[in-house]
C-alpha cells in the first residue's frame, strides 16, 4: 500500500511510506492464513484453485509494516474488492486510527513511461468529483473487527474499501459488524480456547457508478466461520447498500441462504468455504 495525498484537483501524489508495501500473487493462499482449510472460495470464472481466472481480478496479499494484515480479491474493471478476508482474533481497545486512505502502486506501474494513473483502481479525487454527497469510501474489513493498532491502520486502502451510501455505514452495516463481533467473542474458539474465526466480506457490483469510474455495490455481505467448542458453525449477513430505516430491516442468515444469493446475482456456482465450513 503507498499513501497518497491530492494537490490541487488534477494532481495526485503517491508518496512512499516504509514498510507500506503490498504484494500482487498469482495464488491467494501465498498471503497467510485466512482461510478455512486454507482453501479460499470458489467463484466459477474468477477464482477457482486459489487462482484468479481472468487478468481483470488481481489478488493482494495487503501487507503493511513488513506483515501481511489480511487478503484481497480485487475487480481492476469495477475498481472495487470482490471480497477481503481475515482471521477475527479478537478486538482491543485503542484509539481510532486518522489515516489517509491508501492505493496500491502495483495495480498500475509506470515502468518509467508516461501513464494514464489509476486505471485499474479508485482514488479519493473520484469522490470528491461526483456523489460525494451521497457515497463515501468505506473498508470490506473494518477497523471495527482488528486486534491491533497496525491491523487497523492496514485497512485503511481503497483496495478494501467500496462506495457505501451515506447512513449505511453507521447505520444497518455498523449492527452487524458489531452483531457478528458480539457473536464470534462469545462462541468462536479454536483447541487452544482462543478467539478465531474465517471472515469474509464482500460486495455485489451494481448498476451505477462513482465518477462514471467506481461501481456503486448493490449490496454487501459478511460470512463467518468458526468452532464452537463442539463443532464448526457458520452464519452470515447481507444488506441492500442504502440508508435503512431501522436494524430490524436485517436478519442473520445461514450460509446456504447467502450462497444461494450470491449465485443468483453473479450467475456463478458460488462456494464461500470449504465443505461448508465442515
Amino acid at each position: 500500500m503507498r499513501l497518497f495525498v491530492a494537490s490541487g484537483v488534477f494532481v495526485l501524489l503517491a508518496l512512499s511510506v516504509p514498510g507500506i508495501v503490498s504484494k500482487l500473487e498469482d495464488n491467494i493462499t501465498q498471503c497467510g492464513d485466512f482461510f478455512f482449510d486454507e482453501k479460499p472460495p470458489v467463484i466459477p470464472g474468477i477464482l477457482e484453485d486459489s487462482v484468479a481466472q481472468n487478468n481483470h481480478y488481481k489478488i493482494i496479499c495487503q501487507k503493511y509494516k513488513n506483515k501481511i494484515r489480511f487478503a484481497t480479491l480485487y475487480d481492476t474493471t469495477n475498481k472495487i474488492p470482490v471480497f477481503s478476508a481475515y482471521k477475527y482474533t479478537g478486538t482491543t481497545e485503542f484509539r481510532r486510527p486518522q489515516m489517509p486512505w491508501m492505493i496500491e502502486p502495483q495495480l498500475d506501474p509506470s515502468g518509467g513511461e508516461m501513464h494514464e494513473p489509476f486505471v485499474k483502481q479508485t482514488r479519493n479525487q473520484d469522490y470528491w468529483i461526483d456523489h460525494s454527497d451521497t457515497c463515501t469510501p468505506d473498508a470490506l474489513f473494518s477497523v471495527n473487527h482488528t486486534a491491533d493498532r497496525e491491523t487497523a491502520e492496514s485497512t485503511f486502502t481503497l483496495t478494501n474499501s467500496v462506495p457505501q451510501k451515506k447512513g449505511f455505514r453507521d447505520g444497518i452495516w455498523n449492527f452487524v459488524e458489531n452483531e457478528t463481533k458480539k457473536y464470534m467473542d462469545s462462541n468462536c474458539t479454536d483447541h487452544q480456547n482462543n478467539t478465531v474465526a474465517y471472515v469474509l466480506t464482500g460486495a455485489v457490483p451494481g448498476n451505477g457508478k462513482v465518477n462514471k469510474r467506481v461501481n456503486i455495490p448493490s449490496h454487501v455481505w459478511m460470512a463467518f466461520c468458526c468452532y464452537n467448542s463442539t463443532s464448526w458453525n457458520t452464519w452470515s449477513y447481507k444488506a441492500e447498500n442504502k440508508r435503512h430505516n431501522a436494524v430490524t430491516t436485517i436478519r442473520l442468515k445461514s450460509l446456504e441462504e447467502l450462497q444461494n444469493f450470491l449465485t443468483e446475482k453473479f450467475k456463478k456456482n458460488i462456494t464461500l468455504f470449504n465443505n461448508n465450513c465442515g
